[in-house]
């Protein structure tokens, strides 16, 4: 549950650092440019997302080309912050259950 909510605070804050990136390019430039999610992975790790891009294309040729690509094609920020959120939602606190039979009646009716 820990690494889960760890996962999803290190995506948001990189959802965070790279949409002030692409804020502050935009202030700069005046031209709206998002930063992608191959871009980012291409310069922080081209031989990886090379042989990632080998390996899921000779395997999961059916998942690569749609999915992944889709996915990667988008802003880094809204990528970064969907998967960062589904991982706070799926490793939350759950409330704990009553093992007993009818204790929820207690709040219903009384």
């Amino acid at each position: 549950m820990i690494v889960g909510r760890l996962i999803g605070f290190l995506l948001l804050i990189i959802a965070a650092i790279t949409f002030l990136r692409d804020a502050l390019d935009w202030y700069d430039s005046g031209i709206l440019e998002t930063l992608s999610g191959d871009q980012l992975w291409l310069s922080l790790s081209p031989e990886s997302y090379q042989s990632v891009q080998d390996w899921a294309s000779d395997n999961l040729s059916i998942l690569w080309s749609p999915v992944a690509t889709s996915i990667l094609w988008l802003p880094t920020f809204v990528s970064a912050g969907v998967l960062g959120g589904l991982f706070l939602l799926g490793s939350r606190k759950r409330k704990k259950k009553s093992r007993r039979p009818g204790s929820n009646l207690r709040r219903v009716y009384g």
